[in-house]
């Protein structure tokens, strides 16, 4: 689920500027760029973001630079045409045609530039109540998306109990209709050809069955009952109504390969559609 979290402390001496962005994704990836400093505390960190967020492409940044503005900045020249003549050369053993790009790659080599006023470094027990705050938004941005979807998955999943709805109707007119279609054959065929009774009657059975869709029906009713009651679950459901969401597909796909009706068809259509719809968005769901 996308959310964002951002916070900027003003502390004695720095600014402290604490981002985090939540995009999209089916398990939990975590990157951040945090400052030396905090290096000691970086498994704590990543261990309150998986405890809060959950699942997702999370981004961390924690940014910290001294109040005061002004600072000169220090180029040692002769690290800088060392590098660059080191870079140059190699560049053209390769016939690299992007030398222009060697001077921006010079400048940002270790050594190149620095700054007389080193940051300080900051307590990471200071840190934590703001990183928990900026966490709580990122979750809130989460919530409000949430919402929305939840609307969403259970629009389509009325859709998918409404076509269903329509399928059965449709299969009790065909299975009438099939039963009508044989018997007529059969009086046509039962003047010109001697039939066993008993053979007919299993045939008959195995041809019913064969095409009969209660059994899918069933099973379908079943998980989609079971999908809102898991989607109105407390705790985090996302994987859970993906692997449900698959059951769902199963019957679907079932029911549209037994059945040679083109309404019931055309509803199987539909149902596949929304149910796509669905997939799409418990990507999102934690």
């Amino acid at each position: 689920m996308t959310g964002y979290g951002f916070k900027s402390i003003d502390l004695k001496n720095q600014f402290v500027e604490i981002e985090i962005k939540s995009l999209n994704s089916k398990f939990l990836d975590i990157q951040n760029q945090i400052p030396k400093e905090l290096n000691s505390k970086e498994i704590d960190i990543i261990n309150l973001i998986k405890k809060n967020l959950v699942r997702g492409k999370i981004y961390l940044s924690i940014l910290i630079r001294n109040k005061k503005e002004n600072q000169e900045i220090k180029i040692n020249e002769l690290v800088f045409k060392k590098n660059y003549e080191i870079l140059k050369i190699l560049s053209k053993s390769i016939n690299n045609k992007y030398e222009n790009d060697l001077f921006k790659i010079t400048s940002n080599l270790k050594g190149v530039i620095s700054s007389p006023h080193k940051t300080k470094n900051i307590s990471y027990n200071k840190l934590l109540p703001h990183l928990k705050q900026v966490i709580t938004k990122c979750n809130n941005d989460r919530k409000k998306e949430g919402i929305l979807l939840e609307k969403d998955i259970y629009s389509n999943v009325k859709k998918i109990k409404f076509s269903l709805q329509s399928v059965i109707k449709l299969d009790q007119k065909t299975i009438a209709a099939k039963k009508k279609k044989i018997v007529n054959k059969l009086k046509v065929i039962d003047n010109k050809i001697d039939i066993d009774k008993n053979r007919l009657e299993q045939e008959i059975v195995y041809y019913i069955e064969k095409y009969d869709i209660n059994e899918e029906v069933v099973r379908l009713k079943g998980h989609l009952i079971s999908f809102l009651k898991n989607l109105n679950s407390k705790f985090d459901c996302g994987k859970k109504l993906t692997f449900i969401s698959q059951e769902i597909g199963r019957e679907i796909n079932t029911i549209g390969s037994k059945s040679n009706d083109l309404m019931i068809q055309k509803n199987v259509v539909k149902m596949k559609y929304h149910l796509e719809k669905i997939k799409e968005q418990l990507f999102n769901v934690l």
